[in-house]
């Protein structure tokens, strides 16, 4: 059984970081993605390619007048961006053979204009899955940040992936 390692990393995005291997993701490790802000043409977008018109989406009228007091994001829509954030981390890539199952639980609404961000913490390992590859279970989650700059859990996910082992990932 590995010893977690509980560490914190900061990622300014993808970019130049290498692909990683079943071998070299370890137990507690946890990256963070940049925040972004989420905009009503994101949402409308969505909509449009899903066909999901549900109002409280997309008609500010119809949604003032809901518990939320304004449009808000799809939830399918939170769980696709986190998937795009955790691949901004590194810890995603041409590594992930498949998504086995993703768990989702919708804690807060996430309205146009919320700064988002994600973070990715490995929280289990099977290497006897296959020669090719092991399963990795992943805790996702995104938070917003409010306006007093203080984090707030909007989104928790657990995915199993399978990933290449070291000797299966392309050179």
């Amino acid at each position: 059984m590995e010893t977690p390692v509980e560490k914190l990393v900061d990622n300014p995005g993808r970019i130049g970081l290498p692909v990683r291997s079943f071998e070299s993701l370890q137990i507690g490790e946890t990256h963070r993605s940049p925040i972004r802000v989420l905009e009503q043409s994101t949402i409308v977008a969505f909509a449009e390619v899903t066909g999901d018109m549900n109002p409280i989406h997309l008609d500010p009228a119809f949604a003032r007048r809901t518990v939320f007091r304004g449009t808000v994001a799809h939830g399918m829509l939170l769980s696709g961006i986190l998937t795009g954030m955790a691949y901004d981390t590194g810890l995603l890539g041409e590594n992930i053979l498949a998504l086995e199952s993703s768990e989702e639980r919708y804690l807060a609404p996430v309205r146009p204009g919320d700064r988002i961000r994600g973070s990715v913490r490995i929280s289990g390992k099977d290497p006897g899955v296959s020669k090719r590859c092991g399963r990795v279970r992943w805790d996702v989650k995104m938070e917003k940040i409010r306006d007093d700059g203080l984090p707030e859990l909007v989104l928790v996910v657990h995915w199993n992936t399978l990933v290449f082992k070291a000797a299966y990932l392309k050179a």
